[in-house]
């Protein structure tokens, strides 16, 4: 059946697993921090946009007029279920509250919100096939301004596990009100191979006048190859194209370079007169 498939790259773009809720996470290095607690039953992120129809009321207009619609708001939401808590996470989930400074296990509500209840959190979740390891694939939704508005609740089972339910929402700022409250980064992941550079030959005899095109596997295919001939009166190379000039020997080069470090190999060629 022609159109019975799937894309060849799909177990490249899965998003797997539940992922995790911390208060910090660096998109360059990977490192997160403020692990909030362990979940169940996975977490549902929404970002709902409002659009308004400028034209609706307009005699003569169509609705849904492209160049009268305008979006005015997002209303951005993170829900799951905590089946671990700390103090700090139980600060967190009343929203408006206090640890008593004289004893850390004291959380006090209060009737009225800080600009201090309100914190950034980050959602990760794996992605890709490459998804452990130093650059492992992942899914990140950065959410601004976050507090949970569904209030404190435990439900404790029988022979079983409490339940903490949450609903943070991702809140504008005055200081920033262009910026939508929430973002998202999609990063696929790189394998851990080793980088190399391997061309198909490593002696060639030609003669004057005479080429020959190096084939030359890298890893990470990515890398861009450098090419260098010690002594070009002999032999030139450019794109892996050597070309022989002049009787003698000289010794080809492709060297690429990863994360500050030069892998390369070499191919001597012998140059005959004609």
């Amino acid at each position: 059946m022609k159109f019975t498939r799937i894309p060849e790259d799909t177990f490249k773009n899965i998003q797997l697993n539940a992922g995790i809720l911390v208060k910090t996470f660096s998109t360059a290095t990977q490192e997160i921090s403020g692990l909030l607690g362990a979940t169940t039953g996975g977490l549902s992120f929404t970002a709902e946009p409002t659009y308004e129809d400028f034209g609706e009321d307009i005699d003569n207009c169509p609705k849904n007029t492209k160049e009268l619609k305008e979006l005015t708001e997002w209303a951005v939401s993170l829900e799951g279920t905590f089946v671990t808590v700390t103090a700090d996470t139980a600060k967190k989930l009343i929203g408006a509250a206090d640890i008593d400074e004289s004893d850390e296990t004291h959380i006090i509500p209060r009737n009225d919100i800080l600009d201090t209840d309100f914190e950034d959190l980050w959602w990760i979740g794996d992605y890709s096939n490459v998804n452990s390891g130093e650059h492992a694939g992942y899914i990140a939704i950065h959410m601004l301004n976050a507090l949970n508005t569904a209030g404190f609740s435990l439900t404790s089972t029988d022979k079983g596990k409490g339940n903490l339910g949450f609903t943070f929402e991702g809140h504008y700022s005055m200081d920033a009100q262009d910026t939508v409250p929430f973002e998202v980064y999609v990063v696929g992941g790189e394998s851990s191979e080793t980088p190399s550079v391997l061309f198909d030959k490593h002696a060639v005899r030609l003669a004057e006048g005479e080429k020959y095109q190096l084939t030359t596997n890298i890893k990470p295919t990515t890398a861009t190859v450098v090419y260098t001939s010690s002594n070009e009166a002999v032999a030139t190379v450019s794109a892996g194209l050597i070309e022989a000039v002049g009787e003698g020997n000289a010794i080809i080069t492709g060297t690429i370079t990863v994360d500050g470090v030069a892998y390369s190999d070499t191919c001597t060629v012998v140059v005959t007169a004609v």
